[in-house]
């Protein structure tokens, strides 16, 4: 009995919960009290105490909501939502569109070649890679990569375009190598992304196809270990991306930048007008490999003996990427990844489904190039919410109750207020 209680918690934290619809009992709408139900995880207490701040807002003791967050939306039947009433939840039908790594790359190239824009100008050049555990089929799988890591290795000796390349009318994602993919000694690093992972789990740099043959065998038995936690990871289904080699540093360590963006089931885009930087806890180093040099995920640096040495959490304002880069990156630099965001949602508005009322946060990543250039690394479902510096525990509550305002208060408190969400668009 205790085994299967234990089972039908662990079933409601991992997946939206509704009572049946035979069992639901409509709320009286007269009495203006409403019901959240907030799911462990991802710093759960944060969505309660910005649900607790609400007047006339209750926490459900029986998973009967108004509103419920939930870090995924495994399993849950987006059709169940109770409409007449008004069920809200935390993640968009198909979301996975754009926060699974393949599915992304896949969406950008189609929406590029559609609309005759370049799409490794947008993201860095990817390579899709999916295969089954017959080692003879991983010749196959690879040959477009192939091919490619051929043609731009250094000192290549291969000067024409591949016809498998030019034979799908492909001018719009024909590979080409950046400058920021090289650097002046010609190294040459790749990155091994698992699809469905995030937070920097199981990615792994390699040189050579040999090297990334290895990866792929040692991913598909389950053997890749993570180094920083319990367990490995098995997967079948990646994405190659090519090492920004040439990145801009701050004080000479890398980072990248993380950028809030809202979306409502109308498709109003919106954008946080304040978000941060993730620093590295090392020096640059393209001949040293190290995860704490190239990885800037705080799930990874946490781990790292420099973790808050130079800044607390690793982390920088936008104020200071702006003192940093002389004022271009409000100038200059924003306005760009603003655009880019608006593309990728271009992309995929066909295959989204509108579903009242869901709403989604996600977390974007960017990197700079040593020419102020940005570049779309992922997109992320479920963003992480450690308030793991003073920068964040300032930024993360506000954006969130931000975001409540636009999606939850005006359509059960009739309130508007002014929010730090820009908008930028409606599809």
């Amino acid at each position: 009995m205790l085994q299967q209680q234990i089972q039908d918690q662990n079933e409601i934290n991992s997946s939206f919960n509704l009572i049946p619809r035979s069992s639901y009992k409509p709320l009286n709408p007269k009495v203006k009290v409403f019901y959240y139900y907030v799911a462990p995880g991802n710093n759960s207490k944060l969505i309660i105490s910005a649900m607790q701040k609400r007047k006339n807002w209750q926490e459900s003791e029986n998973y009967l909501f108004h509103f419920q967050w939930n870090m995924n939306d495994k399993n849950f039947q987006y059709c169940s939502l109770n409409q007449s009433q008004i069920q809200i939840v935390n993640h968009l039908p198909n979301h996975r569109e754009l926060t699974l790594k393949c599915n992304l790359i896949r969406n950008l190239k189609q929406f590029c070649q559609t609309n005759k824009k370049y799409v490794w100008d947008i993201t860095p050049l990817s390579f899709i890679v999916e295969f089954n555990a017959q080692e003879n089929n991983l010749n196959k799988v690879l040959k477009e990569f192939t091919l490619a890591y051929e043609q731009f290795q250094p000192l290549s000796s291969m000067k024409t375009q591949f016809n498998y390349f030019t034979k799908h009318n492909s001018q719009y994602f024909l590979p080409k190598m950046h400058h920021s993919f090289l650097d002046e000694e010609n190294n040459y690093i790749w990155i091994l992304k698992p699809n469905e992972f995030n937070r920097g789990r199981g990615i792994q740099f390699f040189r050579t196809i040999e090297e990334l043959k290895s990866l792929l065998k040692n991913f598909n038995k389950g053997s890749s270990e993570y180094q920083f936690s319990q367990g490995k990871i098995k997967s079948s289904s990646f994405v190659i991306q090519k090492y920004i080699q040439r990145p801009l540093l701050l004080d000479g360590r890398k980072f990248d930048i993380r950028v809030w963006v809202l979306v409502t089931y109308t498709f109003d885009i919106f954008i946080f007008n304040q978000g941060y930087a993730r620093l590295s806890s090392d020096m640059f180093d393209l001949n040293n490999l190290d995860a704490f040099i190239h990885l800037t995920n705080n799930a990874v640096q946490k781990y790292s003996k420099n973790y808050g040495f130079f800044e607390l959490g690793n982390q920088m304002s936008y104020s200071e990427l702006n003192y940093y880069t002389n004022g271009e990156f409000t100038k200059t630099v924003l306005p760009k990844i603003k655009s880019i965001i608006v593309l990728t949602w271009m992309a995929v508005q066909n295959t989204f489904k509108k579903c009242k009322y869901s709403f989604e946060i996600f977390g974007y990543d960017f990197m700079l190039d040593e020419q102020l250039k940005p570049w779309l690394i992922e997109i992320n479902t479920n963003p992480c919410l450690e308030e793991s510096s003073p920068l964040l525990k300032e930024l993360i509550p506000k954006m969130i109750n931000d975001a409540f305002k636009i999606v939850i208060d005006p359509l059960f408190t009739k309130i508007n207020e002014p929010t730090d969400w820009e908008h930028l668009l409606q599809l």
